[in-house]
């Protein structure tokens, strides 16, 4: 609702913003198109670029070009021309809709009417430029300076005309504007039209405070134009204290500045200044040279204000020499000019201006008023609005809130008790499994005990005890996290030194570590008295130091370090063991979470997990550093409590500690055999219980050998070709699929037949291990008779294809709409490839070597005669003598005439009884009577 109602207010903001139809160029492109035209400085430069911007269809850049043009003829009292291109100017810029370059237009026409003395056209064009400034929106620095010249124009007319108190007002308000945008330029204007204003009301203290202002500002300015001006307020205010050299000096710096700039009309008012003041200090034949000088440029710019000065100069000099008839003269002639320029119907037609511009105003002012109550009322009724849809809206979200609340409370207490239930299950079906455990132990080592028993039986049962116990140590713990996360049961809480317990955990490990070669240290800081659960220690340090153990090889190093710190145990076990990647790290203490490595023993995942919820149910905190190759490190940090309540001091012979050590699996040894032709049997499998019990199934049959994990097993692959591989799925390092991969890509041992034996048993599992190339799937746990009767067919198969492949006379390629089996088919190119290798030989009339072409199949001579004699039932010799009796066959078939020897030759035998005696091996006749054969034929 609410996202509605700014969508309707956005919209309303667009339709009005439409409906202002208002260009506006970017500063940057004002900027941009202002410095190019500043670099003109003359007309005939400015006039080339407005033609250049007006081909290229820039409307801002011509604009601006002409208003400059038009600038330029006014500063030489052009005024005519002036008008003419600032109309154009207008006209362009209200076709464009610039609001700038309009108001701009309008203040330099109205400015143009003011030089010429049509002060009611001048104020019409800057109240109008005021007007639309007012009216805009536009807040830019150019905005606000075209309403201050407006308000300025506007003052100065108000001077003209002698209306000195509203001339006041609108200069103030035009400083007021100079301030904001920060123009010294404008305010040093600005102060010397009100040190004018004070000078006509004869307040010359106050206009020279004014006029020096205005004269600080146009030197921080750098205003040429103002300083000189500044210059002949100061000769005015000279003169009218009668230090007439001082104003001499004053108005004489102003002129020379006024003629450098070329301003004739400004030049003018020095210049007259300069006769007046001749005139008072009786230096008439001075005053009328400048006056005639004066004269002629009134004449040029058309300046009826200035020549009425000067006529009225004139009057006073001819007056005081007492030519009378002159003197009447001029004055006639000041009168009318001064008539021309303010006569009483122009001073009514401006005062009835100023008067209907009044009026608009206070119209304006109460139209405005009528409009912001209408506003107010109308925001008022949509506040109104707004806040009872506002209300609604919250009381909707809240009542959603509460009930997201009821049925999330619902939905945890339905958790809460699944969990519970769960929990209890679990903690029940774990009682369940030690019951049957306990029974299987106990009987398998009353029969180990018994003496009676034999070896093999006793070694059997003794794998039987060590899975067992395996089993019974996942169910403890797995007991235990449950009983830790559902707070089954009191913890045991003691109070003692925790150093000297940890010590004799870590002490009831040093048999073991020096067993395996490892060095075990554990440094204490002092001793460390707190309250613990005793029970909770032992499960920390035995799955911690069980951990640093079966990761560590030998020789390496586990350092146990203790010591307290801000009233916080801190513990740290390092060892030199794999180390764990960044990946896995984040994930070691999830529950059954395995990370892959390349030690011989994956665990169960469930030790850390244990650790985990300990270390939390005590306020603790653990974690873990490791980098591959170099170690891991776990830091613990337990709070040291005393709490209110005493507890009874640990007992050391009630919690002796019986170390979590890593079970040694049975040894498994590879058959001693150097016979190529006894059937070889390859498992792989990283348990080495698993992997005797597989080998004790099949011994008596094959000869079997063993691989940890899948790399060791693809290199024994290959130096050994066995008859059949059995491999584990899950394994450290190389998997029991990327295993099947590699093999089926590798030419020298792609024929194996491979099982896979895992206890992932999923369809999409099997599924993935026969895409790898597997040719049986058994689950564990397996039966016996079902791996022996699957290895048994497997072989078979394999002799079935041997017999075929010696059988045939030419191995041809099989017809393209005949399916073939993967890897009957990487058989059929061995073959053909071991063949074609055999009749190069035979073509160049070289003794044919078997280890020479062996080496030429890229193959040592032991995986030559194991892979030929698995796919051919032959020995390399046998069978390369088969390959050149068919050629020989060949060769009597196509020419009967030919000469055996030539024959036996051709198929690389260099002695012909050796090749009678190999013909009749294998053809069971000789050449002589298979050619008779042939010719009866």
């Amino acid at each position: 609702m609410v996202g509605t109602l700014c969508a309707v207010t956005i919209l309303i903001f667009l339709i009005s913003s439409c409906c202002n139809k208002s260009t506006c160029y970017p500063s940057e492109q004002r900027q941009k198109v202002d410095s190019i035209v500043k670099t003109a400085h003359s007309i005939k430069e400015l006039d080339k670029l407005y033609k250049h911007f007006e081909a290229q269809g820039d409307y801002l850049g011509s604009i601006v070009a002409l208003r400059e043009i038009g600038k330029f003829y006014r500063n030489e009292s052009k005024f005519d021309e002036a008008l003419r291109i600032h109309s154009e100017c207008l006209k362009l810029a209200e076709a464009e809709h610039d609001t700038i370059e309009w108001v701009q237009a309008l203040n330099n026409i109205g400015t143009n009417y003011r030089r010429l003395g049509v002060f009611d056209a001048a104020q019409e064009y800057h109240y109008r430029a005021w007007r639309i400034s007012e009216e805009s929106t536009d807040t830019s620095s150019m905005a606000q300076k075209n309403r201050v010249m407006s308000l300025n124009g506007l003052g100065n007319i108000y001077m003209t005309i002698g209306n000195y108190d509203r001339a006041d007002s609108a200069i103030r308000l035009a400083l007021i504007g100079e301030k904001a945008i920060g123009s010294y330029t404008g305010q040093a204007i600005n102060n010397a039209n009100i040190g004018s204003i004070f000078e006509h009301k004869k307040l010359y203290d106050s206009a020279w405070i004014y006029f020096r202002r205005s004269m600080e500002l146009n030197k921080k300015a750098n205003n040429k134009l103002g300083i000189s001006l500044c210059h002949t307020y100061f000769g005015l205010l000279y003169e009218k204290a009668h230090q007439y050299d001082e104003a001499y000096k004053e108005y004489e710096i102003s002129y020379n500045m006024m003629r450098a700039w070329k301003d004739e009309w400004h030049a003018l008012i020095s210049l007259i200044a300069l006769a007046n003041l001749d005139y008072i200090m009786k230096n008439e034949e001075r005053a009328l040279q400048l006056l005639q000088k004066s004269e002629a440029i009134a004449k040029k710019i058309k300046s009826k204000e200035h020549l009425a000065d000067i006529h009225n100069i004139y009057y006073k000099i001819y007056e005081q020499k007492g030519d009378y008839r002159n003197a009447l003269k001029h004055h006639v002639r000041s009168a009318a000019l001064q008539d021309s320029v303010v006569d009483m119907e122009k001073m009514n037609h401006i005062q009835n201006i100023s008067l209907r511009i009044e009026r608009n105003r206070q119209m304006e002012q109460v139209n405005r008023a009528k409009k912001e109550l209408a506003s107010e009322r109308t925001i008022k009724n949509i506040s109104y609005g707004v806040f009872a849809l506002v209300v609604l809206f919250l009381l909707a979200v809240l009542s959603l809130m509460y009930y997201i609340q009821r049925i999330r409370s619902r939905n945890h207490q339905a958790l809460k008790q699944a969990s519970s239930l769960r929990e209890n299950f679990f903690t029940n079906i774990t009682h369940e499994f030690r019951t049957p455990l306990s029974v299987i132990l106990g009987l398998s080592r009353n029969i180990v005990d018994d003496k009676k028993t034999d070896n093999d039986t006793r070694e059997k049962l003794l794998i039987i005890q060590r899975q067992g116990n395996n089993l019974l140590t996942l169910i403890n713990q797995l007991l235990d996290i449950s009983k830790v996360k559902s707070a089954v049961g009191e913890p045991d809480w003691r109070s003692g030194n925790i150093a000297t317990h940890i010590s004799m955990i870590v002490e009831s490990y040093r048999d073991y570590a020096r067993t395996r070669k490892v060095n075990l240290q554990y440094t204490v800081k002092g001793d460390i008295l707190t309250d613990f659960v005793p029970d909770y220690i032992n499960k920390i340090m035995n799955n911690l130091l069980s951990n640093a153990f079966k990761f560590t090889p030998e020789y390496g190093k586990i350092t146990v370090f203790l010591w307290k710190e801000d009233n916080r145990l801190k513990l740290d076990i390092a060892d030199t063991g794999s180390g764990i990647s960044e990946e896995d790290i984040a994930y070691i203490f999830e529950p059954f979470y395995q990370a892959p490595n390349e030690n011989s023993t994956i665990g169960t995942g469930v030790g850390l997990a244990l650790v985990k919820q300990i270390v939390d149910s005590i306020d603790g905190t653990i974690t873990a550093e490791s980098t591959l190759g170099k170690g891991t490190t776990f830091h613990l940090a337990i709070p040291i409590l005393h709490g209110k309540k005493r507890y009874m001091p640990v007992e050391p012979e009630k919690t002796s500690n019986t170390p979590l050590l890593p079970q040694e699996s049975q040894k498994t040894n590879d058959s001693e055999t150097t016979d190529n032709d006894n059937l070889r049997l390859l498992i792989i499998e990283d348990n080495s219980d698993v992997a005797a019990y597989i080998g004790s199934q099949l011994v008596d049959k094959y000869a079997t050998f063993y691989a940890t994990n899948g790399a060791e097993g693809l290199e024994k692959a290959q130096e050994i070709v066995p008859d059949l591989i059995i491999t584990d799925l899950m394994m450290p390092g190389m998997s029991g699929l990327e295993v099947c991969r590699k093999i089926r890509a590798n030419e020298i041992i792609n024929h194996i037949p491979i099982i896979i034996i895992t206890a992932k048993i999923t369809e999409a599992d099997r599924v993935a291990g026969l895409e790898a190339g597997a040719d049986a799937y058994l689950a564990k746990p397996f039966n016996s008779a079902e791996l022996r009767t699957r290895v048994e067919k497997l072989v078979e198969q394999r002799n079935m294809l041997r017999e075929k492949y010696s059988q045939i006379e030419e191995v041809t390629e099989q017809p393209d709409n005949t399916p073939i089996d993967r890897n009957i088919e990487s058989d059929r190119r061995f073959l053909t490839k071991l063949t074609d290798r055999v009749y190069i030989m035979m073509n160049n009339e070289k003794e044919i070597d078997v280890k020479q072409l062996a080496s030429q199949m890229c193959m040592s001579y032991t995986q030559f005669y194991r892979k030929l004699s698995a796919l051919t039932g032959h020995t390399p010799t046998s069978y390369l003598q088969r390959i050149r009796i068919r050629r020989a066959k060949q060769l009597l078939d196509r020419n009967p005439e030919i000469n055996f020897r030539d024959v036996a030759q051709q198929c690389g035998f260099t002695d012909y009884s050796n090749f009678v005696r190999a013909f009749k091996n294998v053809c069971g006749i000789t050449p002589t009577q298979y050619q008779r054969g042939y010719e009866e034929d």
